[in-house]
């Protein structure tokens, strides 16, 4: 917040990103700890965390406008936490079954796991990871499929 200041940039909400939000996803100490720090250091910006998370609780307990990611190109656990990278099946590479599977979470608020559970989990952003090959492809697939499903995507409104 700090260095954005600097140049003129406001930064509008904090994102707990890699090993730190999977750690803080399961780890309410890690969680709060990272929320009371958003609310110290950053007052006003909001938390985007990890839908169904211990962050996400964390956020919301500690006051912070929260704002609940789920995973196009992730598989969840039935714990609704993300499988694992190191895991078979923890990334979906397919924009279509992406799309298909985010379709079916709109239409029923049900999140599919890898074992073929579905769970509630709540949804105000959706990730796909910039750190793979095909992130674009898969961002202008999923976009469009959503789109031809009659899904409004906007960005959300976070400070």
């Amino acid at each position: 917040v700090g260095v954005a200041g600097l140049v003129g940039v406001k930064v509008n909400y904090v994102k707990a990103h890699g090993a730190l939000s999977n750690w803080a996803a399961e780890d309410a100490t890690t969680a709060v700890a990272i929320a009371r720090a958003v609310k110290m250091a950053a007052p006003g910006c909001a938390l985007l965390a990890v839908a169904g998370t211990e962050l996400e609780k964390a956020g919301r307990s500690e006051n912070i406008k929260t704002y609940s990611e789920i995973f196009a190109d992730r598989a969840y656990a039935d714990d609704g936490n993300l499988v694992s990278r190191a895991k078979a099946g923890a990334m979906i590479t397919d924009p279509k079954q992406a799309s298909e599977r985010l379709i079916q979470f709109f239409e029923t608020g049900l999140m599919p796991t890898l074992s073929g559970k579905q769970i509630p989990l709540p949804a105000d952003s959706i990730c796909i990871h910039g750190d793979s090959a095909h992130a674009v492809h898969m961002a202008r697939e999923v976009k469009s499929a959503l789109s031809q499903a009659g899904i409004t995507l906007a960005p959300f409104i976070a400070a």
